[in-house]
């Protein structure tokens, strides 16, 4: 008998029809992915299974879990929620509570699915997804994206599920730590006896992770079969598309120009250091999440910075984007110096951010067209028909309709926000822009879109980008120079080619033996 079983599934919301006609089973301790596009019906359907579908939607056909069918009464799905099903969602931060530490969810989440909630189990669920006891003590804003994702992980194992949803559970994590998380679900699941359901379009993670694999598209399943057969030898030309987008992006030839005079970026041994909890009474010393940090970033060129979460990347993006302060060294843009916070407003309109999380970077009370068009309040020049023109062709550029400019964030999936992010980073035409994850959130069909539209910007505008990812292959197929970087250190630099053939330090090498291997 099946631990899950979902006959002819039917979502939809406003009487539009989202999902169609999807039947899948999932056997105890089986690990089933489900892939495809964004929007396509992937999420929509675990939220089925959990009964968390947003109000108004309307659900057909039949779920049934251990033999009987899903109770469509709230309280009785929530006796299951966690104890028996539990979920991983895709973006952590709009997920956990950012009045409560890490510590508190993660023993919340074990109270309410009735398990031991004292210090060593919490411990142990810490210690199981790679996080430190310190950890426990700490707010959601105070951690890095990989290490949000990882509280989620172990709030959703706190209950000793049947079945684990998980959807897009590495897209934020850098590669050590998505391999160390892959090992741990798989582990866990091994373990336990554990199901899993893992939503994602990551095909190496669910090559890595998965024994079948259904493949989505507009609501309905075009392919399902052993994971090896489909991702191997796919019969639909869906599952073709997306198993070729898959493969590692082609390097293209390099457009970097020669910087003359001073580079346009210079970071001069900027660190950044946090006062902790406690640190005048208990004289806790500073957390130093960047110490010395030096880089240029010459006109044109693409400069990637690598390494694990929390290791100091996103808090120097912060920096040189004027959102954060160093608290030593110094910068300097086309030659005027600054140090963060301080970025002249004449060079704001120069240097775009595209942050990691686009759920949490957009104001959800704003249309989405009005937030695309806020960057243009500092080119107030600028006539109002080039800005609506530029507007519609952002929009355009990052494959969305312009009737989307109406919608507000919560109705667009995770990858089409991330979309939307670069629009809007792009919209002033800025000489340098900062990249945090750019891709990590998109569908593989769009993510090759994406790559060669940076690159045909970088090329017809002269811009410059400096990238912050843990994609070793799109590092490779978009910068020219590569930073490593752990602890707040930047530990080695060099070409993708030659630093990815031959690593001399130890993060550089642990980093590239953390790949998973390429489909097909």
């Amino acid at each position: 008998m099946s631990l899950l079983s979902i006959d002819s599934l039917g979502i939809a919301i406003g009487g539009r029809p989202l999902v169609e006609g999807v039947t899948l089973d999932i056997a105890a301790g089986e690990r089933f992915g489900i892939i495809g596009e964004s929007g396509s019906g992937k999420t929509l359907t675990a939220l089925a299974i959990t009964g968390l579908l947003p109000e108004g939607a309307s659900v057909s056909g039949s779920l049934v879990f251990e033999g009987a069918p899903l109770p469509r009464d709230e309280a009785a799905m929530a006796r299951l929620r966690g104890r028996r099903i539990a979920m991983v969602f895709q973006e952590p931060m709009t997920a956990l509570n950012p009045l409560m530490t890490a510590g508190d969810q993660i023993l919340e989440a074990a109270r309410l699915a009735e398990r031991p909630t004292d210090g060593a189990r919490l411990t142990a669920l810490l210690a199981e997804v790679g996080l430190e006891a310190r950890h426990a003590t700490r707010y959601p804003h105070q951690l890095s994206g990989g290490q949000r994702q990882r509280v989620m992980i172990a709030m959703a194992l706190a209950g000793d599920p049947a079945l684990l949803i998980a959807d897009e559970p590495t897209s934020a994590l850098d590669l050590i730590t998505q391999r160390k998380v892959i090992d741990l679900v798989a582990a866990a699941s091994a373990r336990r006896g554990m199901a899993l359901l893992l939503i994602s379009h990551d095909l190496k993670a669910v090559a890595a992770l998965c024994d079948r694999v259904a493949v989505i598209k507009a609501g309905r399943i075009v392919e399902t079969g052993p994971t090896r057969e489909v991702l191997g030898a796919p019969k639909s030309d869906y599952a073709r598309l997306l198993v070729a987008a898959s493969r590692p992006p082609p390097a293209p030839a390099s457009v970097a120009r020669a910087p003359r005079g001073e580079p346009l970026l210079v970071v001069d041994a900027v660190s950044r250091r946090y006062r902790q909890p406690g640190a005048l009474l208990f004289r806790t010393p500073s957390l130093v999440a960047l110490d010395a940090v030096s880089l240029t970033v010459a006109a044109g060129e693409a400069v990637a910075l690598v390494g694990p979460s929390g290791c100091g990347k996103s808090t120097l993006a912060r920096i040189v984007a004027g959102l954060d302060t160093a608290s030593s060294g110094s910068l300097r843009f086309a030659g005027q110096p600054y140090s963060g916070g301080n970025l002249p407003k004449a060079l704001r309109r120069d240097i775009s951010l595209v942050f990691q999380d686009p759920f949490g970077s957009f104001d959800p009370r704003l249309p989405i067209g009005v937030s695309l068009t806020e960057p243009l309040r500092l080119e107030p020049e600028t006539p109002q028909a080039e800005k609506s023109s530029r507007l519609g062709q952002m929009v355009e550029a990052v494959g969305l309709p312009a009737d989307s400019l109406s919608r507000y964030p919560h109705e667009f999936s995770g990858g089409q926000r991330q979309r939307l992010a670069i629009a809007r980073a792009l919209i002033t035409r800025p000489r340098l822009v900062v990249l945090d994850e750019p891709v990590s959130a998109l569908d593989l069909s769009v993510r090759a879109d994406i790559l060669a539209l940076l690159a045909e910007l970088r090329a017809a505008f002269g811009l410059a980008y400096l990238v912050i990812s843990h994609d070793l292959d799109m590092v490779a197929a978009i910068a020219d120079r590569v930073l490593v970087m752990e602890a707040g250190h930047i530990v080695e630099e060099g070409t993708p080619q030659a630093l990815f053939a031959a690593p001399r330090h130890a993060m550089t090498k642990a980093l590239l033996a953390a790949r998973l291997p390429d489909i097909g």
